[in-house]
């Protein structure tokens, strides 16, 4: 690569970099070229980009980055994913497939503007989707508040309950002893 296309290269990645969102590192040491493309494909569908990117010139454009702290991870094959969005859904796509090829590995990553290991990203990938968490969250915040209407509506129904019993009690008293 002659130094003019490494330096339009470099360009690009720090444009990318500029850009809002996650940057994801993988190891895919030993994956297929077809096994790399059905990669591709899961990562595009679910919204990221997966390159395959020289670590010199990733390391170059990485300098006085906020997400500088990525050049650690980069030994050894990289493979790039850039998520403009949210960056679970990828994450989900990536794992299921690491599932199936365990030379895909996660080295590390930029998300939500903080640096995470290979480790982290494993542990968000295991995440329930966002709208399940805040279901979650939703019945946790509702589950006392229902509690509590359900113990204040209790008392009026026991005290008509009561009465309702207490009044059938005097007719069949009244009832007996008219009969008597």
């Amino acid at each position: 690569m002659r130094k003019a296309q490494k330096e339009q290269v470099v360009a690009i990645l720090e444009e990318a970099l500029q850009q809002p969102g996650s940057i994801i590192l993988a190891d895919y040491r030993g994956l297929s070229v077809k096994e790399m493309t059905e990669l591709r494909r899961a990562v595009t569908k679910a919204g990221g980009r997966l390159s395959v990117i020289k670590n010199r010139l990733f390391a170059r454009a990485l300098t006085g980055k906020d997400q500088g702290g990525l050049t650690e991870f980069l030994q050894g094959p990289v493979a790039v994913t850039f998520v403009s969005a949210d960056a679970l859904p990828v994450l989900k796509e990536m794992n299921a497939f690491a599932r199936t090829h365990d030379e895909l590995q996660f080295k590390g990553g930029w998300v939500e503007n903080q640096l995470l290991t290979g480790e982290d990203l494993a542990k968000l990938a295991l995440l329930p989707p966002r709208e399940e968490l805040l279901g979650r969250l939703l019945a946790s915040l509702s589950a006392p508040l229902s509690q509590l209407v359900a113990v204040l509506q209790a008392v009026p129904r026991d005290l008509v309950l009561t009465l309702d019993a207490l009044a059938k009690q005097r007719e069949g008293e009244a009832a007996a002893s008219a009969g008597s």
